[in-house]
């Protein structure tokens, strides 16, 4: 049977018609789903490196591998005392991990190392619904979310309960003004008048009370200084933060009526173990140890005294999770932090093994009522943090300020000027 042209020509298009339909479903289509799916094709480990224990994250890993069994995550703890090092010179030899742990100081210092979260991924309205102010002033830069948190942590006041007890205080302070008072109650002198017992371990430098510059920024933002939290803005003290110094100093001040601390008294963990110190302000994760200092320590955790109880001022502390620019699982990665961070079930599962106080939102409100991290979920909204281009920095010009101050080589104004100096010179 022969065909005439035009027959040809109408079966010609129609068999050009089928194929084309034919190749669309089975190349293009497929392709178009592989590109938009939400896991990646074949298996990839990530590599994630951070300063907490290993078996944080364990449980974490594996159940995120078991809900997205093409991706392995791969932790690797590094000691906080070498970590940065450890990361920079992993970034200068191109070997740094695919997610590191950042502290919430290091955004805009480390914003040429790790890479920022797509607007598709999440967005910094998203953050503020998600987690606590801080985290979006920490970790949202020039628009862009370059981190998200697995916890925040807060300082809150230890008491011992046994030593209230026995001097008849039935109620922890919840002012800087309760504190005043309860000073005489606690603070002993040997017949040398030198310090026996004290009430609470505050006023001295670092070389006694790790946590002395984040108290004295705490004390900075409740005294009312506004202007420490601007990314990127040089540091100055102005006079709310140099009265919030000359309060802290004062008890480190012998011839204060409000003297209870010293340098050369103790280290302030070692004396809350050894009942010679009644209250201290420590962290959460700070707690263990003091606890493995004296087992038989009776004490109990109550929220960071304040100046108005009406208007509660916090402070963080905290790391977070970050991707590095240069992993070649940009877009996996970050699915990861994302889904570590704010998937309530992972982030619980992290938060379990950890012991440490939520970051997000939803697990805050369910922790309110919990009596070991209820105090520090709660104070985790109304933290805030001073931006600090350099922490280690920051915290030890502070500690200098303070321990110039109390041995009268400079007054407050000019140890705060010669700190601001030293902070500034950091960038």
């Amino acid at each position: 049977m022969q065909f005439t042209r035009n027959q040809l020509m109408i079966i010609g298009g129609v068999i050009l018609t089928i194929a084309l339909f034919v190749g669309i479903f089975i190349f293009l289509i497929p392709s178009l789903q592989q590109g938009s799916s939400n896991e990646p094709t074949s298996k990839i480990a990530l590599t994630v490196w951070g300063v907490e224990d290993s078996s944080n994250f364990s449980q974490l890993a594996t159940q995120y591998t078991a809900a997205h069994p093409n991706v392995a995550l791969r932790y690797t703890q590094i000691p906080e005392d070498r970590y940065e090092r450890t990361i920079l010179n992993a970034f200068a030899t191109g070997q740094a991990p695919d997610i590191l742990m950042i502290h919430r100081s290091w955004v805009q210092r480390y914003s040429d190392k790790i890479m920022a979260a797509d607007y598709p991924q999440i967005q910094p309205s998203e953050v503020r619904s998600l987690f606590p102010d801080v985290v979006y002033r920490d970790f949202v830069y020039l628009d862009y979310v370059f981190a998200l948190p697995l916890y925040i942590d807060t300082p809150a006041l230890i008491y011992n309960k046994e030593l209230f007890n026995k001097k008849g205080v039935a109620v922890a302070p919840a002012t800087w003004a309760d504190i005043k008072t309860l000073i005489p109650y606690f603070t002993e002198f040997t017949a040398g008048k030198q310090l026996k017992k004290s009430a609470i371990a505050i006023g001295g430098t670092q070389k006694s009370i790790p946590n002395a510059p984040d108290i004295m920024s705490l004390l900075m933002f409740q005294f009312g200084s506004s202007n420490l939290e601007t990314t990127g803005q040089r540091t100055s003290f102005d006079e709310h933060a140099q009265k919030a110094i000359d309060f802290y100093a004062q008890f480190a001040t012998p011839n204060n009526p409000n003297y209870t601390w010293s340098d050369s008294f103790a280290n302030a963990d070692n004396a809350f173990g050894s009942e010679d110190v009644a209250m201290t302000i420590t962290y959460s994760r700070e707690i263990p140890a003091l606890v493995q200092k004296n087992p038989y320590l009776s004490f109990d955790i109550f929220p960071m005294p304040q100046q108005s109880v009406s208007n509660p001022t916090n402070y963080a502390d905290y790391w977070g999770l970050a991707v590095s620019a240069k992993s070649p699982n940009l877009q996996w990665a970050w699915k990861a932090v994302i889904d570590m961070t704010t998937d309530s079930t992972l982030a619980s599962t992290y938060l379990q093994s950890s012991n440490n106080p939520p970051a997000l939102r939803s697990l805050i409100n369910e922790s309110l009522r919990d009596p070991r991290l209820g105090v520090f979920a709660r104070q985790s909204l109304t933290a805030r943090a001073p931006f600090q281009y350099e922490v280690e920095g920051y915290r030890t010009a502070l500690s200098r300020a303070v321990e110039s101050i109390l041995t009268g080589q400079f007054d407050t104004q000019d140890a705060l000027q010669r700190a601001s100096v030293e902070i500034n010179n950091l960038f």
